[in-house]
């Protein structure tokens, strides 16, 4: 049911039946919320299809209680996000709205009352800082880094001797995927069905899934990109390269030819988030020809 509020707005939970309309808003969106907050629609889409189908699954219902449609006149005007189900929040807009920014935080603190709220906004969105603050936000340290590439001027594929690098061949590649995937980032669950879970998403291509195979047949190195051919704007998320196989130009090279295939697909900017400085992403990207690096700082408060 839609809660009503002063101002024409309106808040519903995000659920099924609204992801169509919300994927339109997202596009329209595109590139500025890129730019605001990080966020493309290859972003929302691996917030719906990635990770967190398996805590919607362990707790059903994890969607509507972490993501919430803004509507006024109808029409959506703003998503809030908590992508990973925490503090960890966004309110997305379609330009600089700070009428629905003001309204939609306001909501979001008398909704998570008693609770830490936080968001990472970029620290160019001087417009956004200041509603923050307006509602008793500090802001901290940079929690990561967003590089932006010009998919006209990035270096070509190349091909690491020893290896070969293609796009996925279907789900027999999962478990390397997975193993891939544990080496590099740790833990030990089951992604394969995360992996199921994205080949269903309305944006997926099984080309912008790249891999860098050694010639004993592990899964070496892996990306994951998506693209909107309207819009131009794309993304790639996550890059992974297994210990064992690391600093041999791998990571590069599987960018580079998810770059390439964005490309073909009709994609114009490519973006890829990364840990702050220090960071091996940190270290890659630049090597790779960026026309932008913006860096998100949080901003919390105790609601």
């Amino acid at each position: 049911m839609t809660v009503k509020r002063p101002g024409g707005f309106g808040t519903a939970p995000l659920t099924d039946d609204v992801l169509d309309e919300s994927i339109a808003f997202l596009k329209s969106a595109n590139p500025f919320s890129q730019y605001t907050w990080g966020w493309n629609t290859g972003r929302f889409i691996d917030f719906r299809w990635g990770v967190n189908v398996l805590n919607d699954s362990a707790e059903p219902g994890f969607f509507q209680r972490h993501g919430t449609v803004v509507r006024r006149g109808g029409d959506i005007v703003a998503l809030v996000v908590a992508e990973e189900g925490g503090d960890d929040y966004c309110i997305l807009t379609a330009s600089e709205d700070t009428h629905t920014l003001d309204w939609a935080l306001q909501e979001l603190l008398e909704r998570r009352q008693g609770t830490q709220v936080v968001l990472c906004p970029s620290d160019e969105a001087t417009w956004v800082h200041e509603v923050l603050g307006r509602h008793g936000f500090v802001k901290g340290d940079v929690a990561g880094l967003e590089w932006g590439y010009d998919l006209g001027n990035v270096p070509e594929p190349l091909e690491p001797e020893s290896f070969v690098v293609d796009s996925i061949r279907g789900p027999e590649d999962y478990a390397g995927i997975d193993r891939c995937l544990e080496g590099a980032f740790g833990g030990t669950r089951d992604r394969i069905p995360v992996l199921m879970s994205l080949a269903t998403n309305p944006m997926y291509r099984s080309e912008l899934s790249v891999v860098a195979r050694a010639s004993n047949g592990d899964i070496a190195a892996y990306c994951k990109g998506e693209v909107d051919p309207i819009t131009g704007v794309a993304a790639i998320d996550p890059v992974a390269t297994r210990p064992d196989y690391q600093r041999r130009g791998l990571g590069q090279a599987v960018v580079l030819r998810c770059f390439a295939e964005q490309r073909r697909l009709g994609g114009t900017m490519s973006f890829i988030s990364s840990e702050p400085a220090g960071s091996a992403g940190s270290r890659l990207y630049p090597l790779l020809n960026p026309k932008s690096m913006t860096s998100h700082s949080e901003w919390s408060r105790l609601s």
